[in-house]
């Protein structure tokens, strides 16, 4: 375990494996995303150890097992326990020992969402108002709410919601989305581009250029992901 853990690069922390922690897992281990979990019951270890799931037993506010869970070449952390006040701990943690690190983060109540973003939380996210708000969709407008859940999950689906990042190397980069034969070869469909400042063109045209540091948001299939991200 130990010799694994010191040899990730580029994955995420869960801290916290409750009812969210695992559903987070499980969405990762769908889309083959690497990933640790800092969880602070020790009777867990044998069911972790079954599971094949790399985990550190500790608390996940502790700059040690932090470190011990890779975070200098982590890609992301999602603070994900119960504790609103234990979130705000890792978040702090988190972002003083990787300054570039993605950190999600889970708040019960209203007024800890400042405080994470002020912790350095880059997204907040409370799971009440997010049921509350796609139960309301679901009610109102169950055709779009059901393509939506569609293209969002992996779960044996056809076609999956993507982001394609542009380095700077990229072969796309100066051409048009019509020049770049995204659509022609790859079969895949382009639904924005998000530029490096965070802002979207929701409705790209043939004519959109794309620029160094766009990101493409894309739906299709595995394979035509897979032959987008050849092309690229």
């Amino acid at each position: 375990m130990e010799k694994i853990l010191n040899n990730l690069k580029n994955h995420f922390i869960i801290c916290g494996f409750g009812r969210v922690g695992h559903q987070i897992g499980k969405e990762f281990d769908n889309s083959n995303i690497k990933y640790v979990i800092i969880e602070d019951n020790p009777e867990l270890t044998k069911q972790y150890e079954s599971q094949n799931i790399l985990h550190i037993i500790g608390d996940a506010t502790s700059d040690k097992k932090l470190l011990e869970a890779g975070i200098k070449n982590a890609r992301g952390l999602i603070a994900c326990s119960d504790s609103d006040v234990a979130n705000v701990f890792i978040t702090l943690s988190a972002r003083e020992l990787n300054k570039e690190l993605l950190i999600v983060a889970r708040a019960s109540k209203v007024d800890t969402e400042g405080k994470l973003k002020i912790a350095g939380a880059n997204r907040v996210l409370s799971p009440s108002f997010i049921s509350g708000k796609r139960m309301a969709n679901w009610a109102t407008r169950p055709v779009a709410s059901d393509f939506l859940e569609m293209v969002s999950h992996n779960d044996n689906q056809q076609f999956n919601l993507q982001e394609v990042p542009i380095p700077d190397n990229s072969s796309f980069i100066g051409k048009t989305l019509i020049e770049s034969k995204i659509k022609e070869l790859s079969e895949i469909t382009i639904l924005a581009i998000q530029n490096k400042n965070g802002k979207f063109n929701l409705q790209p045209s043939s004519d959109s250029i794309i620029k160094p540091g766009d990101t493409l948001v894309a739906i299709g299939t595995k394979d035509q992901v897979e032959k987008l991200n050849e092309m690229n």
